[in-house]
């Protein structure tokens, strides 16, 4: 009798493991969805300023802060000293930021976003707002609560999945 309510118990929980995946399948493929879209969103945004998606991530962190050491702008952006590299001479090119050596530190570089760019940052921040606004137009203030509180869950539970990676 007891090896036969193991089978019932085994049973119950390969269903219970099947019926959540079954439920998580249609959350993961919305979740890729969202994703794929944003990608599209920030490519189109990016392009209307001549700028890379990534150009653009790195110049918002200006409206923060003046002026970032690069392994801070490698920690905050998640990415390879590398590529961080590869952004920075590009901005330097567009006569956007520049590149100093700490007067304090000489193994430090700071990065510092240049008059010229100031203005750009501005224009970023009230466009990419605007182009939220357009996007999320025909959807009502409770949709939007909603929305928000899914979101802020979302990002809380992958941010946990990251975090422990």
């Amino acid at each position: 009798m007891e090896s036969l309510n193991n089978y019932f118990i085994l049973g119950y929980k390969i269903n219970k493991i099947i019926s959540m995946k079954t439920e998580m399948e249609p959350i993961a493929e919305m979740i890729c969805e969202l994703t794929r879209n944003c990608f599209i969103k920030e490519e189109y945004f990016a392009a209307s300023f001549n700028l890379s998606p990534t150009e653009v991530k790195f110049l918002k962190l200006f409206a923060v802060k003046p002026q970032y050491t690069i392994k801070e702008l490698r920690d905050l952006l998640k990415l390879t000293p590398g590529r961080i590299t590869h952004i920075l001479t590009s901005l330097e090119a567009k006569n956007l930021i520049s590149r100093t050596i700490d007067s304090e530190d000489k193994r430090v570089i700071l990065v510092t976003l240049l008059p010229k760019a100031s203005p750009l940052i501005s224009n970023l921040h009230q466009n990419y707002s605007e182009l939220h606004n357009r996007i999320l137009q025909n959807v009502d203030e409770k949709e939007l609560q909603n929305i928000s509180k899914s979101l802020k869950i979302l990002n809380e539970v992958f941010s946990k999945w990251v975090n422990q990676k």
